[in-house]
């Protein structure tokens, strides 16, 4: 990934030090190709595609590995809480919330450090002020400058690092917008679940025009709530100044890591004790009463509860409560599916029984619902932490809500209207 960003910027100063004219010439050079608009994007889109790339390539074995350590930390745990006879409960807690939480804190650990790592090196090269200015043109069309769009992208791989990146967005109202925007750009977590729900109800090629219309959707929803509150405030007298680029030269990778290292650990520092308290209460709703079954814990009860108001989009309790669980981590969406409906991941049977008791119809509806509804807590309490407010955390979080439930609500009511004329 640094390499990539060293050829495009920084491996245009592979020259002579002795020679500073030929090196300003080679910086001159360079702009031509990463300003211009035609060869600009497309170098832009490969350093972020090498983002992802080394996201899913480095980060996701990282975050096995750490998974795999600490599952073996609560084998030895649990063997040794067997054998002094520590009771169950106790054991639960500490094995199924306290571990989970920092399993899931650990989580963040590869992909914040690779973000960091890229971020570092992007601006100590000189091409993050690259970026924004060729996207100015485009971003003033929504009253946002250029350097908002890094962060949006940065979305597609996880939305806390894109919520991170807005700290160097000159307004405190245009990092409050992208916070809020950011969120419906669905993370990778997101997803590969929408991934597989989508292959679960549909044939291939409806399954990707599907994701196609979900993918344009995100972005038209974003453009227009980003359009809609810039607008309701007078125009920044900063927007029309030319943005300044500095020289590019080449990153230093001692810094660039150290940097990465410390704004990693801080990060982490900072989410922690939410994460685990909050593990801790979903294993509290999910434990208990005891003896009665997940389908009779207080986090089923909810899910009951709140089925009237989900029936308006086509919602079960199932899929309620795989939604409520999925704001502590997306990636318990499909788990939730799994024991709801009794179905093994492992076994590969879960698409075949959701496509069994749930209709197309709906599964369509659970998709728009899931693209825009409240991101993951570790991204609200990223939110919470960016923007010093507990008042417009808990905003983006009802905004996601009421924007998700309404366009699941349309969708659905509009596909039954359908269906009855068609029949």
């Amino acid at each position: 990934m640094i390499i990539i960003i060293i050829i495009v910027t920084g491996g245009f100063y592979m020259v002579n030090t002795k020679n500073p004219g030929q090196k300003q010439s080679l910086g001159q050079r360079a702009d031509k190709y990463l300003l211009n608009p035609y060869t600009g994007f497309p170098i832009m889109l490969l350093c972020f595609a090498a983002l992802f790339a080394a996201s899913f390539i480095l980060g996701k074995p990282v975050s096995n590995w750490l998974g795999l350590g600490l599952d073996y930390l609560v084998n030895i745990f649990e063997t040794w809480s067997s054998a002094v006879h520590l009771p169950w409960l106790l054991t639960s807690l500490i094995s199924n919330g306290i571990f989970r939480g920092i399993g899931s804190a650990l989580a963040f650990f590869p992909q914040m450090l690779i973000f960091y790592v890229f971020y570092s090196a992007m601006n100590d090269t000189g091409y993050a002020s690259r970026i924004a200015h060729i996207m100015n043109s485009p971003m003033s069309r929504l009253n946002m400058q250029g350097d908002a769009f890094a962060c949006l992208f940065l979305g597609y791989s996880c939305n806390v690092p894109a919520i991170v990146a807005t700290r160097d967005i000159p307004r405190r109202l245009d990092r409050l917008i992208i916070m809020l925007v950011s969120t419906f750009t669905p993370c990778s977590a997101r997803f590969g679940v929408i991934l597989y729900i989508a292959a679960a109800f549909f044939s291939p090629l409806t399954a990707t025009l599907v994701m196609t219309g979900l993918i344009g959707l995100s972005w038209l929803i974003s453009a227009l709530v980003a359009y809609a509150i810039k607008s309701s405030f007078p125009r920044s007298e900063s927007a029309g100044i030319k943005l300044t680029l500095p020289p590019l030269h080449r990153p230093n990778l001692r810094h660039v890591l150290k940097s990465a290292m410390i704004r990693t650990l801080d990060f982490l520092n900072k989410i922690k004790n939410v994460v685990i308290i909050s593990a801790v209460v979903v294993w509290f709703l999910s434990s208990f009463p005891s003896n009665v079954g997940f389908e009779g814990s207080y986090i089923a009860i909810i899910g009951q509860s709140l089925e009237p108001l989900g029936r308006l989009a086509g919602l079960n309790w199932q899929l309620i409560v795989a939604l409520l669980l999925g704001f502590f981590a997306k990636e318990t969406t499909l788990a939730t599916l799994g024991v709801l409906y009794h179905a093994s991941e492992g076994l590969g049977n879960l698409s075949a029984i959701l496509a069994t008791h749930i209709s197309p119809l709906v599964g369509l509806t659970f998709l728009v619902i899931y693209m825009f509804y409240t991101p993951c807590l570790a991204t609200v309490t990223t939110i919470w932490r960016e923007s010093n407010s507990r008042s417009f955390a808990a905003f983006s979080v009802v905004i996601s809500l009421l924007l998700a439930f309404v366009l699941g609500t349309l969708v659905y009511q509009s596909g039954r209207l359908v269906l009855i004329l068609l029949a």
